[in-house]
């Protein structure tokens, strides 16, 4: 079975551009790669899942350095800047 990812992106060219990339790379589905900053709010209930189920994420912002400050899960993860 290939690896599989979740992504979890809000603007559509950004998630489409690093799902071609990854399929590119093997991947059946795009472990976690989350922004943090949906549309919607900040995704801090979908972190602090994983963190606890210990799912390996990796955060993807363009504002890494503030996140730990407004939810502490975000350290679990690793951090990639946009």
């Amino acid at each position: 079975m290939p690896d599989r990812i979740l992504l979890l992106e809000d603007e559509p060219f950004i998630a489409l551009d690093l799902e071609g990339v990854l399929e590119e790379h093997g991947y059946d589905d795009v472990v976690a790669i989350v922004d943090p900053h949906l549309s919607d709010g900040l995704c801090s209930a979908v972190v602090r899942h994983l963190a606890r189920g210990q799912v390996p994420f990796v955060v993807y912002s363009g504002e890494p350095g503030s996140l730990i400050d407004e939810e502490p899960a975000f350290e679990n993860g690793e951090h990639l800047s946009k």
